[in-house]
């Protein structure tokens, strides 16, 4: 197994979180050298402005009061500049310096006039390699005038600047490793906690579930998700069960009439008629587990969401009319009055095999638990639902108990009064299905007597 830190610096969110580190340090360090640059662009600009001042103050002198004067102006501002940030130099002929701060002439200035950089070692006690923006004026009679000023003030804000940026990035860069680790780390605990409770699941105990922080975050929303999931698939297998546990009760009975039937007739006597008529009974009996696994079959199919993809619009009233019509002389032999009143032109988005599968059910169901006299009526409306269609199927039977309605929708359930009834208990499980299927409503409730059903649709307008 890797270590704990191990696992964790190499998450997905980790690695995101140093992603955008990586991006926010290449920004803060071009957000550093825009700042230098500005900065040192801004204080050259200042010492420029500076030097052109004390220049063209120094150049009015020069007028006023001529050489003497200009030197004495200069040797007075040279005593007052105790720092030396100011650079002066006057230069006669030949070459010989009248006033300033300098031993010579900058060699490299040389004989260009205006704007000048130069480095040099002054009297005035600037430190070695000093940086100087300088102007250079030519005077009357070939006299030079040099006034600069020191940019060791610039160089210093400067570095101050870069050192604040600096300590402030690397303290970023810090705070962003330590943020992803810890931000990782308890990302790592949620999903890990999501593991264990999966591996759980998937040892057996369908009872887990994930765990909600109750922050409402993307994890939780997972978590609702996965439990909502896990809630439907613990109901599928219970399903299952139950399932297996009602086809090996129910069908161990006629299984055991077809063998029990069969062996009574060879242990007797041999008798062609007898033999006829016991394979007659055999044949009605396999018919009826073969309906019965048809009716399986066929609530399997309505549970797949593969019949999604064959969704059509579907007459629903259509659907009904040849439904009462097939079912007609079932109810004129029963003598029970089958009526049928659809609302024309109504279309729902379905399977169209489904769909009538369980009309059928449903009207045959009436039919069957209705007694003599009785009646049961098929209608199909949109009047109590705007944008909805409902299909009802009400009979004057027995009806059911309210506390049994949501027991007889499950597969193999049949209720102690219709036991005596043939059936395998999948009607209504079918019409569940179903209904399912194509996200209707399914109701039951009470007619006065006997039960209505109610189906309720989405009205699939063209």
């Amino acid at each position: 197994m890797r270590p704990a830190n191990a696992s964790l610096l190499g998450t997905t969110t980790f690695r995101l979180a140093l992603s955008y580190l990586g991006i926010f340090t290449v920004s803060a360090v071009a957000l550093l050298v825009l700042v230098s640059w500005s900065t040192t662009m801004f204080i050259e600009w200042q010492v420029q402005e500076t030097v052109e001042a004390e220049a063209t103050g120094l150049s009015e002198v020069y007028r006023d009061r001529d050489l003497v004067g200009l030197s004495e102006i200069i040797g007075h501002r040279v005593r007052q500049d105790l720092d030396a940030r100011a650079t002066y130099l006057l230069m006669g002929l030949d070459g010989h310096v009248l006033a300033g701060n300098l031993r010579a002439w900058p060699p490299e200035v040389g004989s260009q006039v205006g704007w000048a950089r130069f480095h040099i070692m002054p009297t005035g006690g600037l430190g070695p390699g000093a940086e100087v923006m300088a102007q250079v004026y030519e005077l009357a009679d070939g006299y030079r005038l040099l006034v600069g000023r020191s940019l060791a003030d610039a160089r210093r804000v400067k570095s101050a600047i870069n050192r604040a940026l600096g300590w402030g990035l690397a303290l970023t860069i810090l705070l962003g490793v330590v943020g992803g680790y810890f931000t990782s780390r308890h990302m790592l605990q949620r999903v890990d906690q999501m593991s264990r409770t999966a591996k759980s699941i998937f040892g057996g105990d369908m009872s887990q579930r994930m765990v909600l922080s109750g922050t409402d975050d993307e994890f939780d929303s997972l978590a609702e998700s996965f439990n909502e999931m896990m809630d439907e698939l613990e109901r599928l297998l219970e399903g299952i069960r139950t399932v297996s546990d009602n086809i090996a009760h129910d069908l161990r009975t006629p299984l055991n009439r077809l063998r029990s039937r069969i062996d009574l007739v060879l242990l007797g006597p041999p008798d062609c008629e007898k033999y006829h008529r016991t394979l007659e009974e055999t044949l009605a009996e396999a018919d009826n587990l073969l309906a019965t696994f048809s009716a399986i079959l066929t609530i399997s199919h309505a549970e797949s969401s593969a019949r999604l993809e064959s969704f059509q619009p579907v007459d629903l009233s259509q659907l009904a009319s040849d439904a009462a019509e097939l079912y007609e002389p079932l109810a004129e032999e029963k003598e029970v009055t089958l009526t049928c009143g659809v609302e024309p032109g109504l279309t729902v988005k379905g399977d169209r095999h489904l769909l009538f599968q369980a009309i059928a059910n449903l009207v045959d169901n009436a039919v069957k638990y209705t007694p003599a006299h009785g009646s049961v009526t098929l209608a199909v409306s949109s009047l109590l639902e705007p944008g909805m269609v409902d299909l009802v199927v009400t009979d004057s039977g027995p009806g059911i108990p309210e506390e049994s309605r949501d027991r007889v929708l499950d597969r193999f359930v049949r209720l102690d009064a219709t036991r005596t009834t043939p059936g395998n208990g999948l009607g209504l499980s079918l019409v569940k299905a179903v209904a399912r299927l194509h996200g209707a409503r399914l109701m039951l409730g009470d007619a006065h007597p006997g039960l209505e059903v109610r189906l309720r649709f989405v009205h699939a307008k063209d």
